[in-house]
Parts: structure tokens; C-alpha cells; sequence
């Protein structure tokens, strides 16, 4: 009898303790749900992750906010921007996932896009395209991001293609359509107009909400790794 007791006291203990568990771990999973549900797109977490598997296979946990900035962009995306070359092969490109990187140009800064780099570090030969269609907003010199081009997709989102080395024909105002060239790839930036030479041959990429006035950046990274199978094919060279 008495063992018979233990028995059932130690399944009774068991029991509890399980079902404390579990409903700690559901109470968790509602909490998260909750907390991704009031996020917006000024979240820094939103903001570093943004397009990544993760996010975009739990996407119903987001705000709505959020959600129709990650659909905007998913819709707005096409094309690489930078094609495959069909006759170099050797003409390749890199990048990582550089969010936030302290960067150090009269000041100290956190790198708020992805560097796509060359490795032909030679200016002029790799072209950019535009990863949407849209309407060209900024076309000119920035200090910091040299020769640039600035698009506003149809859905009110900012790409932003800087450390240009010269523009097709390009004129502010101008649609354009997701894959027409928009310049070469080089290294301007980082002083006066005309600026190169102060760092390797890359081309940086932005994406940016105005929405409200408010200006926001997110990390491309991801978008960039999700367009690897939607490269065009260019004849370029050295």
C-alpha cells in the first residue's frame, strides 16, 4: 500500500511539473507573439533582421506595419544588382552581413547597408542595375556615398546605390525599370566631388523607409542573398 503510494505521489509530482512547464513555455510563446506584434519598423531587431528565413516564415507574428514593409519589398525586388558576366567568369563579387559595422569618416558611424565587392578591384568594369522598378528621386555626388543613385520603387521604398564610378543615362525624375543599367560600379566617395581611390571597388546597398518623414534603414542583407538566382547575364569584361 504505502508503495503504491509513492508511486502515485512521484506520477502526481510528475504531472505538475509538466504541465508547469508547458504552460510556462506557452505564456513565453504568447509573450514573443505579443512583443513581434507591437513591434515597428524603428525596431532595431525588425531592422538587423530584416528578410531573413526566420522572418519571413513567421511573418503572421509580425505588426501590420511591419508586415507590409517586408511584403512592399519582397513584391518591389527582382534582379541582383550586379549581373553575371558571360565572358570573364572570373569576374566575381562577395558579401557579408556588415549591419551596423562601425564605420569611421569625420566621425564614428554604424554601416547602415551591404558592401557588394569586387574581386577585380578595378573601377568601371562591373555594372549596377536596379534591383526594382521605380522612379530615380537622387542622382548626384554625396560626400560619403560618392557618385549615387536613389530610387523610389512604387511602393514608396528607397534603394540606394552609392560609391557609383559613372551613371548610364540616367536624369533625376526618370522611371526606370527593374534590371536597366543604372552605372558601373567603383570607389567615389569619401571627400569632394570627384573623390576615389580611399577604399576598394565595391557597390553599397541601402534600403530605406520615408514613410511619416521618418527616415529608416534596413539591413539588405538578406534581400541580396534571397536575389543570388535572379542574377542577369552581361557581357563585360576587363
Amino acid at each position: 500500500m504505502q508503495r503504491w503510494k509513492v508511486k502515485n505521489l512521484f506520477i502526481a509530482i510528475f504531472l505538475i511539473a509538466f504541465f508547469v512547464v508547458l504552460g510556462t513555455n506557452h505564456m513565453r510563446d504568447v509573450g514573443r507573439g505579443y512583443e513581434l506584434s507591437r513591434k515597428t519598423i524603428e525596431d532595431p531587431e525588425f531592422r538587423r533582421d530584416f528578410f531573413s528565413d526566420s522572418m519571413r516564415g513567421n511573418r503572421e507574428g509580425l505588426s501590420e506595419e511591419c508586415k507590409t514593409f517586408l511584403t512592399n519589398v519582397e513584391n518591389d525586388v527582382i534582379y541582383h544588382p550586379i549581373p553575371e558576366s558571360i565572358v570573364d567568369k572570373s569576374l566575381k563579387i562577395s558579401y557579408e552581413d556588415g549591419w551596423m559595422v562601425e564605420r569611421k569618416y569625420k566621425g564614428t558611424s554604424g554601416h547602415e547597408g551591404t558592401d557588394i565587392m569586387a574581386s577585380v578591384n578595378k573601377r568601371g568594369v562591373y555594372p549596377v542595375i536596379s534591383m526594382t522598378d521605380g522612379v530615380i528621386t537622387n542622382l548626384g555626388w554625396l560626400e560619403k556615398g560618392g557618385y549615387r543613385v536613389g530610387i523610389t520603387s512604387n511602393s514608396g521604398i528607397y534603394y540606394y546605390y552609392a560609391h557609383l564610378d559613372s551613371y548610364a543615362n540616367l536624369k533625376n525624375g526618370q522611371k526606370v525599370k527593374a534590371g536597366e543599367l543604372l552605372g558601373m560600379m567603383g570607389d567615389s566617395g569619401y571627400g569632394p566631388e570627384g573623390t576615389k581611390g580611399q577604399f576598394a571597388v565595391h557597390l553599397h546597398v541601402g534600403i530605406y523607409s520615408f514613410e511619416g518623414g521618418r527616415e529608416i534603414s534596413v539591413n539588405p542583407y538578406y534581400v541580396l542573398l534571397s536575389l543570388e538566382n535572379s542574377r542577369l547575364e552581361y557581357e563585360f569584361s576587363e
